[in-house]
């Protein structure tokens, strides 16, 4: 698998809900939910209390409840340490350690209707017509092909799937995806290469971040094969930008879409990219956002250098680096408060 470049980082549940406006819009694959394995304990209550925990009271609970075969209150106190002690990095890690072998053992949620919901505005643009230049005056023409939209689908709905199923049932995200009629005219150029800037994407967002907040808006323009020059493509394979004043504090996904793309057929899975892009922007909003302190969640682009995960020699995909972020670092009660928009009662999050 490629990892991502994000140079950028650093400088409903099937189908739409919008009204049409003037652009069409696409419907996304059911939610595919997996059937937990027989035997799981259910997960009972484990949302967290208001205020600070006493850490070694808290660590206290968790090993009884593990003693006493309490699984998924063991679970609970674990998280309970990573999301409401004050602790060091050592001390989150053993915990992660813990809920590492708890977790497969606690039935998730399998309910859609009682996951947070994340909302998310996909613009696929069906035509990319960018005007010629003294030095390239036959210009760039690019269409979605009809495979196009609906691989675009698929990844959607993968995407969709992974988070829910990563997250313990905790998060949905929340489609509206329009097919843009309007041929896209302008795109950001830098050293020759293309990119669909927030700037570009702007005038066909504005109709839909007025009337509904957005928490992530993603954008798919058409590059390579197809009639003509290929549209040059930037050195990475997608970008984001965790939060963007443009679209009311939304991150901002870029994917300069391929027939090469996706890369399922290379090893990963369906929405792997998007995943990926979305986690860096997870790791702002719940660093920065909520005020958790470094590593309750993680860089997707640090597999490499994770210890605590080893990827199997023959596995090519990364999606299961991803689960151990969503599952052993983020806690469900972090996943029920995350939101680009910081909400007065959450006060601040204890950590070291």
């Amino acid at each position: 698998m490629k990892i991502f470049n994000t140079t950028l980082l650093t400088c409903g549940l099937c189908c739409v809900t919008l009204p049409l406006l003037a652009d069409q819009t696409l419907t996304i694959p059911p939610l595919k939910i997996k059937a937990p394995a027989t035997g799981l304990v259910p997960a009972g209550d484990w949302t967290a209390p208001d205020g600070d925990l006493d850490y070694s009271a808290t660590k206290k609970r968790a090993l009884a409840a593990e003693v006493a075969g309490k699984t998924a209150e063991a679970l609970t106190a674990w998280e309970r340490v990573i999301d409401r002690t004050v602790c060091t990095a050592d001390d989150r890690a053993e915990a992660r350690a813990h809920i590492k072998e708890l977790r497969p053992k606690v039935a998730p949620n399998t309910d859609p209707a009682k996951a947070k919901k994340w909302p998310v505005l996909a613009l696929i643009y069906k035509e990319v017509k960018i005007p010629g230049t003294p030095g390239k005056p036959e210009g760039y023409h690019r269409v979605m092909e009809k495979t196009d939209i609906e691989t675009i689908a698929k990844e959607l709905a993968g995407w969709r799937d992974l988070v829910f199923e990563f997250s313990s049932g905790s998060l949905l995200l929340d489609f509206d995806a329009v097919l843009v009629e309007k041929p896209l005219t302008s795109m950001k150029s830098e050293g020759g290469k293309y990119n669909v800037d927030r700037t570009d994407a702007l005038p066909d967002a504005s109709p839909y971040i007025e009337k509904k907040k957005y928490d992530t808006v993603i954008s798919y323009a058409k590059y390579r094969n197809g009639k003509g020059p290929n549209l040059p493509r930037p050195h990475w394979v997608a970008a984001t930008f965790p939060r963007t004043r443009e679209f009311n504090d939304a991150g901002y996904i870029m994917i300069p879409w391929g027939e090469d793309y996706p890369f399922v057929g290379k090893g990963e899975l369906w929405g792997e990219m998007e995943l990926h892009e979305w986690l860096h922007q997870m790791d702002v909003v719940i660093h920065r956002t909520l005020g958790y302190p470094p590593g309750v969640a993680q860089n997707p682009d640090s597999g490499g250098s994770d210890r605590e995960y080893v990827r199997p020699s023959k596995i090519r995909t990364w999606a299961y680096f991803y689960r151990h972020i969503m599952a052993e670092h983020i806690t469900r009660q972090v996943w029920t408060e995350v939101s680009i928009r910081r909400s007065p009662s959450q006060g601040e999050k204890p950590g070291l």
